[in-house]
């Protein structure tokens, strides 16, 4: 049996790229950097009006937040509004970086996937026009869409079931981003219109877009689901479990940008001024949210809280902690913008983390249990030469990996917080991934870039 301790010498599990914790408080804000004076950007926090509801209606706005600064000589810095000081944004000095080989690529192309593979544009246009008609039916009032995935789209919805398996106040169905929801189905939409300019299909996509901006929290922050959802917490919490929020913010940036398939007249010129700003708001949400360890930052947890920061769970194995998952796709967003002073600080010091030895394992590799497989001593942490594991959680307060059965109290009954894989039960040993090869794709990219 290995005990977290003994894994160190065997290995520790590594996880996906795409989860991470943030935490502790995060760092403490950041002021503009360069320049002289600066000047300081929009102020963000603003909010889209209205209340929660099932119709359009967005989250109330706050009236104050952070200001990313743009101009300045050698990068104004931000100005502080009632959230908080900003991570000085913009800037003559700000580069952006080779984006070949970025993870973040693959995080936001699911929708690919998605598109007909019949011979022949003319037959391909046809069933992806028909996969979208029917993914209209789908769309919720407010925009957004639920994550039925595509097998739901192979009909029309019937007007009568529900189009979302989550619901909020009075009983009103939730979008989410969560599985790639929304944010798959905006770009399958985008790419019907691009090839065949109707514009229900350009009009659909505006309307999920909307409803990605009215999500936004304030903060800067995007949570699972919207409206708020009733009875399950972690859901209305800032979401970078399974790159919720990464892959939200990918795609607002590849609007941004104007790049394929949300080129053109997709977005609207109002969208597109949004859009800037919620990802000025996000990045300063990242940069505070950043988990600082015996005063260094680290990573960021699979939740956070959207007003202060601090990292927190979500099911009852999924503990507040700093994540080798998630933390990946953060990163790899990071790299993907203008490399201020606050954001490269940031992107550094996550990959720091990653590659210290204190927190990487070494010759050992997360292995699932084959399928079929129902042998309860098979161990999923394995010794293998020249391959590296980093655990899905480690502690918020040292750089050890931990797992996590159910609670006692749950049903059915877990062992709770184990240093141990096998001293959790068998449902959650083997029902979940405890460990991964996270880091070393990001290395690849961050080694190339010179970070």
């Amino acid at each position: 049996m290995h005990s977290l301790r003994a894994v160190a010498v065997v290995g520790a599990s590594t996880l996906l790229l795409l989860q991470a914790c943030s935490g502790g408080g995060g760092a403490a804000p950041q002021s503009g950097v360069g320049g002289t004076t600066g000047t300081g950007g929009a102020a963000d926090g603003s909010g889209q009006g209205g209340s929660d509801g099932a119709g359009s209606g967005g989250r109330a706005g706050g009236t104050g937040g952070s200001a990313i600064g743009t101009g300045g000589g050698n990068g104004a810095g931000g100005q502080t509004g009632s959230g908080g000081g900003s991570a000085g944004v913009g800037g003559a000095t700000a580069v952006t970086l080779d984006q070949t080989g970025n993870p973040l690529g693959g995080i936001i192309r699911t929708y690919t996937t998605w598109l007909s593979t019949a011979t022949g544009d003319p037959a391909k246009l046809a069933a992806d026009q028909t996969l979208a008609d029917n993914m209209i039916t789908w769309q919720l009032p407010h925009g957004g869409f639920y994550k039925n995935g595509v097998a739901a789209y192979a009909a029309p919805w019937d007007g009568v079931a529900p189009r979302s398996g989550w619901f909020g106040a009075n009983n009103v169905e939730l979008g989410t981003i969560d599985n790639s929801a929304t944010v798959t189905e905006a770009m399958f939409l985008a790419d019907v219109y691009r090839r065949n300019g109707l514009a229900k299909y350009r009009d659909a996509a505006r309307r999920a877009l909307d409803f990605l901006l009215t999500m936004q929290f304030p903060s800067g922050g995007f949570p699972q689901v919207y409206p708020a959802r009733a009875g399950v917490a972690y859901s209305n919490y800032v979401t970078f479990n399974d790159d919720a929020m990464v892959r939200a913010l990918a795609m607002l940036d590849l609007a941004q940008k104007k790049t394929a398939p949300l080129g053109g007249d997709v977005f609207t010129p109002d969208q597109l001024t949004r859009i800037s700003t919620a990802i000025a708001s996000a990045i300063d949400y990242i940069v505070k949210a950043q988990i600082v360890q015996a005063g260094v930052k680290t990573v960021w947890c699979a939740q956070h809280d959207p007003t202060t920061y601090v990292p927190l769970g979500a099911r009852s194995y999924e503990l507040p902690s700093k994540s080798g998952k998630e933390s990946v796709g953060v990163v790899a967003f990071l790299m993907s913008q203008p490399q201020t002073p606050a954001v490269k600080a940031a992107a550094q010091a996550a990959i720091a983390w990653f590659k210290s030895d204190a927190v990487k394992v070494a010759n050992t590799a997360y292995v699932g249990r084959p399928a079929g497989n129902t042998d309860d001593t098979y161990n999923p942490i394995q010794a293998r030469a020249g391959s590296t594991m980093w655990y899905r959680f480690y502690d918020l307060t040292q750089d050890v990996g931990f797992f996590s059965g159910r609670l006692p109290t749950d049903n059915p009954p877990g062992t709770g917080k184990q240093y141990d894989i096998m001293a959790i039960e068998p449902e959650r040993r083997y029902g979940y991934q405890w460990g991964g090869s996270y880091g070393t794709g990001l290395f690849t990219y961050t080694d190339r870039v010179g970070y």
